[in-house]
């Protein structure tokens, strides 16, 4: 059975893959198969956990009911505290 394969090439122009290649770089040559194959599962892993946690906060968002004090506006006629607090300044 012939072994599937990947070739990776980096458009260095943009900024995420000049990273990806300069992690990849760091790496020794032996160990760079095993980096690729840990980073892409940990990539997996990372949005498999996000989806989770995205769903329980909107699961206990519908449970809860939130409220917030709505400010009552004032009367037309009423005096701003900018002008007490220069009346009270005199």
């Amino acid at each position: 059975m012939k072994r599937p394969q990947y070739v990776f090439r980096p458009n260095l122009n943009e900024p995420q893959h000049r990273r990806a290649w300069a992690l990849l770089q760091q790496m020794p040559p032996a160990k760079r198969k095993e980096f690729l194959v840990q980073s892409i599962l940990a990539a997996e892993q990372t949005n498999r956990l996000e989806k989770s946690i995205r769903k329980v906060v909107r699961e206990e968002l519908q449970a809860v009911n939130i409220t917030s004090a709505v400010p009552s506006p004032l009367p037309k006629n009423a005096i701003p505290d900018s002008a007490l607090d220069f009346l009270n300044s005199l």
